[in-house]
């Protein structure tokens, strides 16, 4: 039978390239749409559900409390929104216009693109530091009367201030720290660690490697933090209306994050060592490109998951790496690969089983042409 794709004219992908939104995020375990479409055939009190998914939220994670958001982002949005408002009612209205503690610190090596986030529920930035490093007299002075509260963002190694200083610092001056760890799972340790290292909400995205719905994500921590939150989220407003989750999507991150906690990670991380094998025997010996297993410093994350190493001399294939790049996400079937200057990583986080050839016959093709 067709595959659905096929019949609408949507190419798929194969995915060794990492947990990206840009291609759907995760594959969802069978039980988990089973759970989903058993969601889909009832309807039920939203706030009641909520209640229900923040309870057993909190009890995987380790929090005081937690709650299902339309991915990371709105996350970042509801977390700024709880920071600035606390149970001021009078101050959830007025968002995203208020005045007083509306300032939230950040490393200027944790900017990113999602950062927008922050502005949009209301608060400003206040960027600390230089490109070559933060230090943490830089926090320490940046932190002020109207400063709601520190967003860190994980991205070490880096020269910045790591979070349990930054979290020493803030709750020094009565401020919260909010921790974006979107993609920090595996090793499902992290999904407590950094509540232990002093964050007061933490972020996660619930369709990367928790493989739920890739429109959610988890915010945990603090009980009265989640409470503010919660009482400017779907589905009461204003500022969180349009992050709506649907009932599909609570109970299916709930139960792909049951789901995770429970897989054996050490199964799963020898699983992708052999398939990254697998695929650096299969391309060894191709001129101008040299192959092995390594884990990246920088870039797609979570940085732990072993993956084939592609290091290629662009003169000598007579192509570059984007050039590369662009051939496999275009050529039949579709490959997905992560390229960073002068390398290519096959990521085998996504890769079903026997799809680690596949790849290594399509990069191959590619590589020798």
């Amino acid at each position: 039978m067709a595959h659905l794709y096929d019949e609408i004219g949507v190419t798929r992908v194969i995915n060794a390239s990492g947990s990206m939104t840009y291609l759907g995020g995760s594959l969802m375990a069978e039980e988990v749409l089973e759970k989903m479409r058993e969601a889909a055939g009832a309807f039920v009190v939203m706030e009641e559900l909520m209640d229900w998914a923040g309870r057993e939220i909190a009890a995987l994670t380790g929090a005081e409390a937690g709650m299902v958001t339309s991915g990371s982002a709105g996350g970042i949005l509801l977390g700024c929104a709880a920071c600035m408002t606390g149970a001021d009612r009078g101050r959830m209205r007025a968002l995203p216009h208020v005045e007083g503690k509306n300032e939230f610190v950040m490393q200027k090596q944790h900017r990113i693109g999602f950062d927008h986030a922050v502005g949009v529920a209301g608060g400003r930035i206040v960027e600390v530091g230089r490109a070559e490093a933060t230090t943490a007299a830089d926090i320490e002075a940046a932190i002020g009367e109207n400063t709601a509260g520190v967003l860190h963002v994980v991205l070490d190694p880096q020269p910045t201030v790591g979070l349990e200083e930054v979290a020493e610092i803030a709750h020094g001056k009565g401020v919260p720290v909010m921790v974006d760890a979107a993609a920090e799972v595996p090793p499902v340790d992290n999904l407590n660690a950094f509540l232990r290292a002093g964050g007061d909400l933490v972020i996660f995205s619930g369709g990367k490697d928790i493989a739920g719905p890739n429109d959610s994500g988890i915010l945990c921590g603090r009980a009265d933090l989640i409470a503010a939150a919660r009482a400017q989220a779907f589905p009461n407003g204003p500022l969180g209306r349009p992050l709506k989750v649907s009932k599909e999507q609570i109970v299916g991150l709930v139960f792909a994050l049951k789901r995770f906690v429970g897989l054996d990670e050490g199964a799963r991380m020898a699983r992708w060592q052999r398939m990254a094998a697998a695929m650096c025997a299969g391309l060894e010996g191709i001129d101008g490109v040299e192959v092995g297993i390594d884990f990246p410093t920088y870039g797609a994350r979570p940085l732990v998951i072993p993956r084939a190493r592609l290091q290629v001399d662009e003169e000598v294939l007579g192509k570059t790496v984007a050039e590369i790049e662009a051939e496999l996400e275009k050529g039949t079937p579709a490959v997905a690969v992560l390229p960073q200057p002068g390398t290519i990583w096959l990521n085998p986080q996504h890769l079903e089983d026997g799809e680690e050839d596949i790849v290594v016959e399509r990069v191959g093709e590619v590589l020798k042409a």
